[in-house]
Protein backbone atom coordinates (compact mmCIF):
# COMPACT_ATOMS: atom_id res chain seq x y z
CA UNK A 1 0.00 0.00 0.00
CA UNK A 2 1.52 3.47 -0.89
CA UNK A 3 2.29 5.79 1.84
CA UNK A 4 -0.73 8.30 0.49
CA UNK A 5 -3.50 5.21 0.88
CA UNK A 6 -1.91 4.44 4.21
CA UNK A 7 -2.59 7.75 5.76
CA UNK A 8 -6.20 7.93 3.86
CA UNK A 9 -7.07 4.55 5.66
CA UNK A 10 -5.74 5.68 8.78
CA UNK A 11 -7.97 8.93 8.82
CA UNK A 12 -10.84 6.68 8.09
CA UNK A 13 -10.39 4.73 10.42
CA UNK A 14 -9.92 7.44 13.46
CA UNK A 15 -13.17 9.42 11.85
CA UNK A 16 -14.96 6.21 12.72
CA UNK A 17 -13.68 5.93 16.18
CA UNK A 18 -14.37 9.04 17.14
CA UNK A 19 -16.33 11.25 15.56
CA UNK A 20 -19.41 10.03 16.66
CA UNK A 21 -18.77 10.44 20.74
CA UNK A 22 -17.69 13.73 19.82
CA UNK A 23 -19.93 15.12 18.34
CA UNK A 24 -22.32 13.58 21.23
CA UNK A 25 -20.53 14.83 23.69
CA UNK A 26 -20.53 18.04 22.04
CA UNK A 27 -24.45 18.38 22.39
CA UNK A 28 -23.75 18.48 26.53
CA UNK A 29 -24.26 21.93 27.83
CA UNK A 30 -21.91 22.14 31.06
CA UNK A 31 -22.03 23.91 33.93
CA UNK A 32 -25.71 23.35 34.73
CA UNK A 33 -26.63 23.75 38.41
CA UNK A 34 -29.34 24.46 40.73
CA UNK A 35 -30.71 27.81 40.64
CA UNK A 36 -30.02 30.98 43.51
CA UNK A 37 -28.22 33.53 44.01
CA UNK A 38 -24.35 32.91 44.47
CA UNK A 39 -22.82 32.96 47.82
CA UNK A 40 -20.59 36.07 48.53
CA UNK A 41 -16.67 35.17 47.83
CA UNK A 42 -14.50 35.25 50.29
CA UNK A 43 -10.73 37.11 49.51
CA UNK A 44 -7.73 37.00 50.65
CA UNK A 45 -4.83 39.47 49.82
CA UNK A 46 -3.26 43.16 49.51
CA UNK A 47 -4.54 46.03 49.06
CA UNK A 48 -1.83 49.56 48.73
CA UNK A 49 -2.67 52.96 49.14
CA UNK A 50 -1.40 56.14 48.20
CA UNK A 51 2.16 56.46 49.53
CA UNK A 52 2.75 52.80 49.47
CA UNK A 53 0.93 52.07 52.61
CA UNK A 54 -0.65 48.52 52.68
CA UNK A 55 -3.75 46.49 54.52
CA UNK A 56 -5.04 43.29 54.47
CA UNK A 57 -7.83 42.05 52.21
CA UNK A 58 -9.64 39.00 54.53
CA UNK A 59 -12.96 38.66 53.34
CA UNK A 60 -15.93 39.65 50.87
CA UNK A 61 -15.00 42.59 48.30
CA UNK A 62 -18.45 43.76 47.44
CA UNK A 63 -17.17 46.72 45.75
CA UNK A 64 -15.37 44.53 42.96
CA UNK A 65 -17.99 42.41 42.44
CA UNK A 66 -20.65 45.59 42.23
CA UNK A 67 -18.58 47.03 39.92
CA UNK A 68 -17.76 44.04 37.63
CA UNK A 69 -21.89 44.12 37.33
CA UNK A 70 -21.89 47.62 36.81
CA UNK A 71 -19.61 47.19 33.75
CA UNK A 72 -21.11 44.02 31.99
CA UNK A 73 -24.78 45.43 32.59
CA UNK A 74 -23.12 48.65 30.72
CA UNK A 75 -21.92 46.99 28.00
CA UNK A 76 -24.46 44.31 27.60
CA UNK A 77 -27.22 47.15 26.65
CA UNK A 78 -24.39 48.83 24.51
CA UNK A 79 -24.90 44.79 22.74
CA UNK A 80 -28.52 44.86 22.54
CA UNK A 81 -28.92 48.71 21.05
CA UNK A 82 -25.65 46.95 18.52
CA UNK A 83 -27.97 44.26 17.17
CA UNK A 84 -30.98 46.79 16.79
CA UNK A 85 -28.51 48.67 14.54
CA UNK A 86 -27.00 45.90 12.67
CA UNK A 87 -30.34 43.94 12.27
CA UNK A 88 -30.61 47.09 9.95
CA UNK A 89 -28.15 46.18 7.50
CA UNK A 90 -28.39 43.81 4.41
CA UNK A 91 -26.59 40.73 4.31
CA UNK A 92 -25.80 40.64 8.24
CA UNK A 93 -26.90 37.73 9.47
CA UNK A 94 -24.00 35.71 11.56
CA UNK A 95 -22.59 33.07 10.02
CA UNK A 96 -23.58 29.83 11.65
CA UNK A 97 -25.04 26.23 10.59
CA UNK A 98 -28.70 26.55 10.09
CA UNK A 99 -30.22 24.23 12.56
CA UNK A 100 -30.59 20.34 11.40
CA UNK A 101 -28.06 20.76 8.69
CA UNK A 102 -26.60 18.09 7.13
CA UNK A 103 -22.64 17.93 7.75
CA UNK A 104 -20.55 19.82 5.13
CA UNK A 105 -17.41 21.07 4.10
CA UNK A 106 -16.67 23.79 1.83
CA UNK A 107 -12.86 24.81 0.25
CA UNK A 108 -12.14 27.29 -1.44
CA UNK A 109 -9.66 27.33 -5.06
CA UNK A 110 -6.30 28.76 -4.80
CA UNK A 111 -5.51 31.37 -7.78
CA UNK A 112 -2.83 30.36 -9.88
CA UNK A 113 -0.72 33.14 -9.37
CA UNK A 114 -0.68 32.70 -5.80
CA UNK A 115 1.70 29.81 -4.86
CA UNK A 116 0.54 26.69 -2.22
CA UNK A 117 2.91 26.27 1.06
CA UNK A 118 6.42 24.26 0.56
CA UNK A 119 5.61 24.14 4.42
CA UNK A 120 2.50 22.34 4.97
CA UNK A 121 -0.70 20.80 3.68
CA UNK A 122 -3.93 20.45 4.94
CA UNK A 123 -6.97 18.07 4.06
CA UNK A 124 -9.93 17.49 5.74
CA UNK A 125 -12.40 14.57 6.36
CA UNK A 126 -16.21 13.91 6.92
CA UNK A 127 -17.98 11.07 6.43
CA UNK A 128 -15.06 9.10 4.69
CA UNK A 129 -14.47 11.93 2.38
CA UNK A 130 -11.36 13.93 1.66
CA UNK A 131 -11.39 17.51 1.44
CA UNK A 132 -7.89 19.30 0.55
CA UNK A 133 -8.03 22.86 1.48
CA UNK A 134 -5.69 25.33 -0.19
CA UNK A 135 -2.09 25.98 2.24
CA UNK A 136 -1.01 29.46 1.74
CA UNK A 137 2.29 31.39 3.00
CA UNK A 138 3.91 34.71 3.42
CA UNK A 139 7.19 35.51 4.29
CA UNK A 140 8.37 37.64 7.49
CA UNK A 141 8.95 41.43 5.70
CA UNK A 142 10.64 43.07 8.06
CA UNK A 143 14.53 42.52 9.15
CA UNK A 144 14.33 41.06 12.88
CA UNK A 145 11.09 39.12 12.18
CA UNK A 146 11.52 36.11 14.78
CA UNK A 147 10.01 33.59 12.25
CA UNK A 148 10.92 32.95 8.77
CA UNK A 149 6.86 32.67 7.42
CA UNK A 150 3.51 31.54 8.40
CA UNK A 151 1.32 29.86 6.33
CA UNK A 152 -2.54 29.03 6.85
CA UNK A 153 -5.49 27.40 5.42
CA UNK A 154 -8.98 28.37 5.90
CA UNK A 155 -12.13 26.20 5.20
CA UNK A 156 -15.90 26.21 6.35
CA UNK A 157 -18.06 23.37 7.46
CA UNK A 158 -20.74 22.15 9.54
CA UNK A 159 -20.91 18.73 11.47
CA UNK A 160 -17.83 17.18 12.95
CA UNK A 161 -14.50 17.21 10.74
CA UNK A 162 -11.24 15.80 11.16
CA UNK A 163 -8.47 17.92 10.02
CA UNK A 164 -5.01 16.83 8.92
CA UNK A 165 -2.16 19.10 8.55
CA UNK A 166 1.01 17.49 7.06
CA UNK A 167 4.41 18.79 7.33
CA UNK A 168 6.39 18.74 4.27
CA UNK A 169 9.88 20.10 5.14
CA UNK A 170 11.83 18.55 7.94
CA UNK A 171 11.32 16.39 10.77
CA UNK A 172 9.27 16.89 13.64
CA UNK A 173 8.38 14.52 16.88
CA UNK A 174 4.88 15.39 17.76
CA UNK A 175 2.18 18.23 17.58
CA UNK A 176 -0.30 20.20 19.69
CA UNK A 177 -3.09 23.18 18.96
CA UNK A 178 -3.03 26.22 20.25
CA UNK A 179 -5.17 27.36 22.38
CA UNK A 180 -4.96 24.80 24.67
CA UNK A 181 -8.10 25.98 26.04
CA UNK A 182 -9.89 24.97 23.46
CA UNK A 183 -8.79 21.64 24.38
CA UNK A 184 -7.89 19.65 21.22
CA UNK A 185 -5.99 16.48 21.61
CA UNK A 186 -4.36 15.74 18.50
CA UNK A 187 -2.19 12.95 17.41
CA UNK A 188 0.60 12.85 15.55
CA UNK A 189 1.39 9.64 13.34
CA UNK A 190 4.75 9.91 10.64
CA UNK A 191 4.84 13.62 9.14
CA UNK A 192 1.20 13.96 10.14
CA UNK A 193 -1.10 16.08 12.84
CA UNK A 194 -4.30 15.23 12.95
CA UNK A 195 -7.52 16.59 15.34
CA UNK A 196 -11.25 16.47 15.16
CA UNK A 197 -13.05 19.42 15.38
CA UNK A 198 -16.90 19.55 16.08
CA UNK A 199 -17.29 23.71 16.19
CA UNK A 200 -15.48 26.61 14.34
CA UNK A 201 -12.29 28.12 15.63
CA UNK A 202 -9.07 30.08 15.00
CA UNK A 203 -6.22 27.51 15.79
CA UNK A 204 -2.20 27.30 15.44
CA UNK A 205 -0.97 23.85 14.61
CA UNK A 206 3.05 23.59 16.04
CA UNK A 207 5.03 20.62 15.88
CA UNK A 208 7.71 19.81 18.44
CA UNK A 209 10.06 20.70 19.10
CA UNK A 210 9.46 24.01 17.63
CA UNK A 211 6.64 25.04 20.23
CA UNK A 212 7.99 28.23 21.41
CA UNK A 213 9.03 31.40 21.03
CA UNK A 214 10.02 31.86 18.40
CA UNK A 215 7.92 29.75 16.20
CA UNK A 216 9.97 29.68 12.86
CA UNK A 217 7.47 28.29 10.57
CA UNK A 218 4.06 29.32 12.06
CA UNK A 219 1.11 26.89 11.02
CA UNK A 220 -2.60 28.37 10.88
CA UNK A 221 -6.15 26.57 10.56
CA UNK A 222 -8.81 28.83 10.01
CA UNK A 223 -11.95 26.92 10.55
CA UNK A 224 -14.93 28.97 10.04
CA UNK A 225 -18.99 28.45 10.35
CA UNK A 226 -20.49 28.38 6.88
CA UNK A 227 -21.64 30.97 5.48
CA UNK A 228 -25.42 32.32 6.25
CA UNK A 229 -26.26 35.43 4.23
CA UNK A 230 -24.39 35.31 1.01
CA UNK A 231 -25.30 38.90 -1.24
CA UNK A 232 -26.25 38.42 -4.40
CA UNK A 233 -23.80 39.90 -7.25
CA UNK A 234 -26.68 41.13 -8.86
CA UNK A 235 -27.26 43.37 -6.10
CA UNK A 236 -26.71 47.19 -7.73
CA UNK A 237 -25.40 47.65 -3.83
CA UNK A 238 -22.82 45.09 -3.76
CA UNK A 239 -19.48 45.28 -4.92
CA UNK A 240 -19.06 41.54 -5.56
CA UNK A 241 -15.10 39.45 -5.94
CA UNK A 242 -15.22 36.29 -7.16
CA UNK A 243 -12.56 33.79 -7.02
CA UNK A 244 -9.23 34.45 -8.57
CA UNK A 245 -7.03 38.05 -8.06
CA UNK A 246 -8.44 41.35 -8.17
CA UNK A 247 -5.81 44.33 -8.42
CA UNK A 248 -8.04 47.36 -6.72
CA UNK A 249 -5.02 49.49 -5.45
CA UNK A 250 -4.88 51.52 -2.51
CA UNK A 251 -7.55 53.90 -1.19
CA UNK A 252 -10.86 51.87 -2.48
CA UNK A 253 -13.68 54.11 -1.63
CA UNK A 254 -16.42 52.83 0.20
CA UNK A 255 -19.91 54.46 -0.06
CA UNK A 256 -23.24 54.26 2.34
CA UNK A 257 -25.31 51.66 2.49
CA UNK A 258 -22.56 49.40 0.41
CA UNK A 259 -21.82 45.93 0.59
CA UNK A 260 -18.33 44.62 -0.27
CA UNK A 261 -18.44 40.43 -0.53
CA UNK A 262 -15.50 38.70 -1.21
CA UNK A 263 -15.88 35.20 -2.26
CA UNK A 264 -13.81 32.36 -0.92
CA UNK A 265 -10.81 31.94 -3.04
CA UNK A 266 -10.88 35.84 -3.98
CA UNK A 267 -7.42 37.71 -3.39
CA UNK A 268 -7.88 41.60 -3.63
CA UNK A 269 -4.97 43.52 -3.81
CA UNK A 270 -6.53 47.04 -2.35
CA UNK A 271 -7.15 49.09 0.55
CA UNK A 272 -10.62 50.22 1.88
CA UNK A 273 -11.07 53.99 2.61
CA UNK A 274 -14.53 54.74 4.10
CA UNK A 275 -14.86 58.37 5.72
CA UNK A 276 -18.16 59.58 6.89
CA UNK A 277 -19.83 56.23 5.82
CA UNK A 278 -23.13 54.52 6.92
CA UNK A 279 -24.36 51.00 6.76
CA UNK A 280 -21.25 49.37 4.99
CA UNK A 281 -20.64 45.55 5.03
CA UNK A 282 -17.71 44.12 4.63
CA UNK A 283 -17.52 40.42 4.05
CA UNK A 284 -16.74 36.71 3.11
CA UNK A 285 -14.07 33.98 3.19
CA UNK A 286 -12.08 35.74 0.42
CA UNK A 287 -8.38 37.61 1.38
CA UNK A 288 -7.33 41.24 1.56
CA UNK A 289 -3.71 41.72 0.50
CA UNK A 290 -1.24 44.75 1.20
CA UNK A 291 1.62 43.31 0.27
CA UNK A 292 2.03 45.53 -3.20
CA UNK A 293 1.92 48.98 -0.76
CA UNK A 294 4.58 47.78 1.38
CA UNK A 295 7.81 49.49 0.80
CA UNK A 296 10.56 47.79 2.39
CA UNK A 297 11.10 49.93 4.78
CA UNK A 298 10.26 50.95 8.23
CA UNK A 299 9.68 54.91 8.12
CA UNK A 300 7.98 54.73 4.50
CA UNK A 301 4.97 52.36 5.48
CA UNK A 302 4.05 54.97 7.43
CA UNK A 303 2.83 56.78 5.12
CA UNK A 304 0.62 54.17 3.73
CA UNK A 305 -3.18 53.41 3.92
CA UNK A 306 -4.82 50.40 6.07
CA UNK A 307 -6.22 47.88 4.98
CA UNK A 308 -9.69 48.63 6.23
CA UNK A 309 -10.32 52.33 7.04
CA UNK A 310 -13.84 54.04 8.39
CA UNK A 311 -13.52 57.19 9.87
CA UNK A 312 -14.78 60.57 10.51
CA UNK A 313 -12.56 62.73 8.02
CA UNK A 314 -9.46 62.84 5.65
CA UNK A 315 -7.72 65.23 7.37
CA UNK A 316 -6.10 65.87 11.15
CA UNK A 317 -6.08 63.37 13.63
CA UNK A 318 -8.59 61.15 13.27
CA UNK A 319 -8.14 58.95 16.61
CA UNK A 320 -8.71 62.90 18.15
CA UNK A 321 -11.87 63.85 16.07
CA UNK A 322 -13.47 60.52 15.51
CA UNK A 323 -13.85 59.76 19.16
CA UNK A 324 -15.66 63.30 20.04
CA UNK A 325 -17.50 63.23 16.11
CA UNK A 326 -17.82 59.48 15.27
CA UNK A 327 -20.02 60.64 11.91
CA UNK A 328 -19.39 57.29 10.82
CA UNK A 329 -22.27 54.49 12.05
CA UNK A 330 -23.08 50.93 11.59
CA UNK A 331 -20.15 49.17 10.39
CA UNK A 332 -19.62 44.91 9.93
CA UNK A 333 -16.60 43.23 8.75
CA UNK A 334 -17.31 39.91 8.90
CA UNK A 335 -15.03 36.18 7.58
CA UNK A 336 -12.18 37.96 5.69
CA UNK A 337 -8.29 37.48 5.53
CA UNK A 338 -5.67 40.51 5.58
CA UNK A 339 -2.08 39.52 5.00
CA UNK A 340 1.17 41.57 4.65
CA UNK A 341 -0.63 45.39 5.28
CA UNK A 342 2.20 47.42 5.80
CA UNK A 343 0.41 49.80 7.88
CA UNK A 344 -2.40 48.72 10.48
CA UNK A 345 -4.73 46.39 9.51
CA UNK A 346 -8.90 47.80 10.53
CA UNK A 347 -9.08 50.83 11.69
CA UNK A 348 -13.16 51.17 12.30
CA UNK A 349 -13.91 54.18 13.89
CA UNK A 350 -17.20 54.50 13.84
CA UNK A 351 -20.19 53.68 15.92
CA UNK A 352 -22.17 50.82 15.98
CA UNK A 353 -19.07 48.40 14.60
CA UNK A 354 -19.03 44.79 15.04
CA UNK A 355 -15.81 43.02 13.52
CA UNK A 356 -16.28 39.18 13.60
CA UNK A 357 -13.79 36.37 12.75
CA UNK A 358 -11.53 38.43 10.89
CA UNK A 359 -8.04 36.80 10.20
CA UNK A 360 -4.98 39.22 10.61
CA UNK A 361 -1.34 38.35 9.53
CA UNK A 362 1.60 40.97 9.49
CA UNK A 363 4.77 42.07 10.12
CA UNK A 364 5.70 45.80 10.29
CA UNK A 365 6.01 47.73 13.57
CA UNK A 366 2.67 50.47 12.77
CA UNK A 367 0.78 47.08 11.63
CA UNK A 368 -1.68 47.04 14.24
CA UNK A 369 -4.26 44.72 14.22
CA UNK A 370 -7.97 46.01 15.03
CA UNK A 371 -9.35 49.07 16.65
CA UNK A 372 -12.92 49.71 16.53
CA UNK A 373 -15.06 52.92 18.06
CA UNK A 374 -17.23 53.45 20.30
CA UNK A 375 -20.33 51.35 21.08
CA UNK A 376 -18.60 48.41 19.08
CA UNK A 377 -18.41 44.26 19.42
CA UNK A 378 -14.59 42.39 18.51
CA UNK A 379 -15.12 39.09 18.65
CA UNK A 380 -14.00 35.51 17.16
CA UNK A 381 -10.81 37.75 15.59
CA UNK A 382 -7.66 36.14 15.09
CA UNK A 383 -4.21 38.50 15.34
CA UNK A 384 -1.13 37.89 14.31
CA UNK A 385 0.66 41.33 13.89
CA UNK A 386 3.84 43.17 15.12
CA UNK A 387 1.53 46.18 16.57
CA UNK A 388 -0.96 46.56 18.58
CA UNK A 389 -3.02 43.51 18.75
CA UNK A 390 -6.49 44.75 20.18
CA UNK A 391 -6.34 49.11 20.95
CA UNK A 392 -9.18 49.42 23.97
CA UNK A 393 -9.81 52.95 23.26
CA UNK A 394 -13.17 53.74 22.83
CA UNK A 395 -15.76 52.70 25.59
CA UNK A 396 -19.31 51.11 25.41
CA UNK A 397 -17.37 48.41 23.93
CA UNK A 398 -16.96 44.36 24.21
CA UNK A 399 -14.11 42.59 22.97
CA UNK A 400 -14.53 38.63 23.36
CA UNK A 401 -13.06 35.01 22.09
CA UNK A 402 -10.32 36.75 20.23
CA UNK A 403 -6.55 34.80 19.59
CA UNK A 404 -3.61 36.65 19.81
CA UNK A 405 -0.31 35.89 18.77
CA UNK A 406 2.07 38.62 19.53
CA UNK A 407 5.36 39.39 17.50
CA UNK A 408 8.38 41.28 18.35
CA UNK A 409 6.30 44.87 18.50
CA UNK A 410 3.11 46.09 20.46
CA UNK A 411 0.90 44.67 23.12
CA UNK A 412 -2.09 42.27 22.54
CA UNK A 413 -3.71 44.51 25.08
CA UNK A 414 -3.01 48.25 24.32
CA UNK A 415 -5.54 50.50 26.54
CA UNK A 416 -3.91 54.10 25.84
CA UNK A 417 -1.89 55.36 23.27
CA UNK A 418 -2.39 59.24 24.33
CA UNK A 419 -5.94 59.51 24.71
CA UNK A 420 -7.78 62.87 24.60
CA UNK A 421 -11.00 62.03 25.48
CA UNK A 422 -12.56 60.57 28.08
CA UNK A 423 -14.20 56.93 27.69
CA UNK A 424 -15.69 54.00 30.17
CA UNK A 425 -16.82 50.41 30.11
CA UNK A 426 -14.71 47.91 28.35
CA UNK A 427 -15.58 44.03 29.02
CA UNK A 428 -12.53 41.95 27.64
CA UNK A 429 -13.11 38.30 27.78
CA UNK A 430 -12.42 35.09 27.03
CA UNK A 431 -9.62 35.92 24.91
CA UNK A 432 -6.48 33.90 24.29
CA UNK A 433 -2.99 35.25 23.86
CA UNK A 434 -1.01 32.02 22.57
CA UNK A 435 2.63 33.86 21.89
CA UNK A 436 4.36 36.89 22.90
CA UNK A 437 7.61 37.66 20.74
CA UNK A 438 8.50 40.80 22.81
CA UNK A 439 12.22 40.69 24.04
CA UNK A 440 13.58 43.93 24.21
CA UNK A 441 11.73 46.91 24.59
CA UNK A 442 11.52 48.24 27.77
CA UNK A 443 7.96 49.73 27.11
CA UNK A 444 6.29 46.35 26.27
CA UNK A 445 3.63 44.15 27.63
CA UNK A 446 0.97 41.86 27.34
CA UNK A 447 -1.61 44.58 28.88
CA UNK A 448 -0.09 48.00 27.78
CA UNK A 449 -0.77 51.66 28.42
CA UNK A 450 1.54 54.74 27.03
CA UNK A 451 -0.78 57.33 28.20
CA UNK A 452 0.20 61.02 28.13
CA UNK A 453 -3.21 62.04 26.93
CA UNK A 454 -5.85 64.24 29.05
CA UNK A 455 -8.13 61.82 28.78
CA UNK A 456 -9.77 60.15 32.03
CA UNK A 457 -10.21 56.11 30.86
CA UNK A 458 -12.10 54.02 33.72
CA UNK A 459 -14.30 51.24 34.03
CA UNK A 460 -12.35 48.25 32.12
CA UNK A 461 -13.36 44.61 33.06
CA UNK A 462 -10.70 41.77 31.68
CA UNK A 463 -11.59 38.28 32.38
CA UNK A 464 -11.05 35.31 31.83
CA UNK A 465 -7.76 35.95 29.88
CA UNK A 466 -5.40 33.21 29.01
CA UNK A 467 -2.07 33.80 28.26
CA UNK A 468 0.78 30.81 26.92
CA UNK A 469 3.81 30.90 25.39
CA UNK A 470 5.11 34.72 26.98
CA UNK A 471 8.31 35.24 29.10
CA UNK A 472 8.69 39.19 28.85
CA UNK A 473 6.63 41.26 30.61
CA UNK A 474 2.66 40.95 31.99
CA UNK A 475 1.54 44.49 32.69
CA UNK A 476 3.23 47.59 31.53
CA UNK A 477 0.51 50.44 32.54
CA UNK A 478 1.76 53.57 32.68
CA UNK A 479 0.28 57.41 32.99
CA UNK A 480 3.67 59.54 31.42
CA UNK A 481 5.11 61.73 29.71
CA UNK A 482 5.94 60.86 25.96
CA UNK A 483 7.51 62.55 22.60
CA UNK A 484 4.01 61.90 20.75
CA UNK A 485 1.95 64.21 23.14
CA UNK A 486 2.12 68.00 23.70
CA UNK A 487 1.86 68.39 27.71
CA UNK A 488 0.48 71.84 27.56
CA UNK A 489 -3.11 70.06 26.77
CA UNK A 490 -3.05 68.43 30.24
CA UNK A 491 -2.52 64.86 31.16
CA UNK A 492 -5.40 62.01 32.09
CA UNK A 493 -5.66 59.09 34.29
CA UNK A 494 -6.95 55.77 34.93
CA UNK A 495 -9.49 54.19 37.68
CA UNK A 496 -12.16 51.38 37.85
CA UNK A 497 -9.53 48.85 36.22
CA UNK A 498 -10.18 44.97 37.23
CA UNK A 499 -8.25 41.99 36.11
CA UNK A 500 -10.09 38.82 36.89
CA UNK A 501 -9.08 35.24 36.28
CA UNK A 502 -6.31 36.16 34.20
CA UNK A 503 -3.54 33.00 33.63
CA UNK A 504 -0.09 33.39 32.44
CA UNK A 505 3.61 31.53 33.05
CA UNK A 506 5.03 31.76 36.28
CA UNK A 507 7.79 33.69 35.35
CA UNK A 508 8.72 36.68 32.89
CA UNK A 509 12.15 38.90 32.09
CA UNK A 510 10.62 41.95 33.45
CA UNK A 511 8.61 42.89 36.48
CA UNK A 512 5.05 44.67 35.62
CA UNK A 513 4.89 48.02 36.58
CA UNK A 514 2.19 50.71 37.19
CA UNK A 515 3.30 54.31 37.44
CA UNK A 516 1.84 57.54 36.72
CA UNK A 517 2.83 61.40 37.07
CA UNK A 518 1.93 62.11 40.57
CA UNK A 519 -1.88 61.60 42.66
CA UNK A 520 -3.90 62.84 40.53
CA UNK A 521 -2.50 61.39 36.81
CA UNK A 522 -2.21 58.07 37.76
CA UNK A 523 -4.11 54.98 38.77
CA UNK A 524 -7.05 54.78 40.81
CA UNK A 525 -9.58 51.51 41.89
CA UNK A 526 -7.61 48.85 40.18
CA UNK A 527 -8.18 44.99 41.16
CA UNK A 528 -6.15 41.91 40.56
CA UNK A 529 -8.53 39.19 40.87
CA UNK A 530 -7.43 35.37 40.96
CA UNK A 531 -4.33 36.32 38.98
CA UNK A 532 -2.70 32.85 38.27
CA UNK A 533 0.94 33.01 37.40
CA UNK A 534 1.91 28.86 36.94
CA UNK A 535 0.37 27.04 39.50
CA UNK A 536 0.61 30.57 42.01
CA UNK A 537 -2.42 32.69 42.65
CA UNK A 538 -1.21 35.57 43.87
CA UNK A 539 -2.03 37.72 46.98
CA UNK A 540 0.86 40.36 46.95
CA UNK A 541 2.88 42.80 45.23
CA UNK A 542 5.77 41.04 45.12
CA UNK A 543 3.69 37.54 44.36
CA UNK A 544 2.71 39.40 41.29
CA UNK A 545 6.40 40.37 40.56
CA UNK A 546 4.84 43.93 40.22
CA UNK A 547 5.87 47.17 40.88
CA UNK A 548 3.58 50.07 42.03
CA UNK A 549 5.00 54.00 42.15
CA UNK A 550 3.63 55.11 45.27
CA UNK A 551 3.19 58.24 44.40
CA UNK A 552 0.62 57.44 41.50
CA UNK A 553 -1.54 54.48 42.81
CA UNK A 554 -3.91 53.97 45.16
CA UNK A 555 -6.55 51.63 46.53
CA UNK A 556 -4.34 48.54 44.02
CA UNK A 557 -5.81 45.70 45.30
CA UNK A 558 -4.32 41.96 44.65
CA UNK A 559 -6.18 39.08 45.84
CA UNK A 560 -7.60 35.73 45.45
CA UNK A 561 -10.73 33.77 45.99
CA UNK A 562 -11.74 30.13 47.31
CA UNK A 563 -11.72 30.23 43.24
CA UNK A 564 -8.52 30.96 41.98
CA UNK A 565 -8.12 29.37 38.47
CA UNK A 566 -11.62 29.08 37.35
CA UNK A 567 -14.37 30.85 35.10
CA UNK A 568 -16.21 33.87 36.71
Amino acid sequence: MKAGDTRRALAKRWLIRLAVPLAVAALVVPGAGPAGAAPARHYTGTEYDLGGATRPIDGPQAGVDALAGQISASTDATLADLAREQATLPYSRPDAARPGAPPSVETYPRPDSQAASDQYSTSVWQLGRRHDSVTYTVAARRPGNRELDTSWTSFSFTGPVMVAVRKLSGSATGCLVRPTADAIRPWFVGDTCYFLLTRPANLSVEFAPNTTTPVLHPMLVFANPPESDVPSPNDPNVLYFGPGVHYLGPNVTLHSNETIYLAGGAWVEGAFLGIDVQNVVIKGRGIIDGLFMDTGNQAENKQQPGLIDIRCDNGGDPARTCATSPTSRNVLIDGVTLVDGPRFNVRALSEYTVIRNVKIIGWWINTDGIVAGDKSLVENNFVKDNEDSLKLFWGDSVVRDNVVWQLENGAPFMLSWNIEQDSANFHVYDNDVIHVEQYNAPTQGVFDSRHAGKGHLQRYLFENIRVEDASYRLFYLNVEHNTWYDPALGYGKFSELIFRNITAPATFTLPSVMNGIDADHGFTDVDLVDLRLGDTCVTDAPGANLQLDPDATDQIRIMKSSRCGGHA
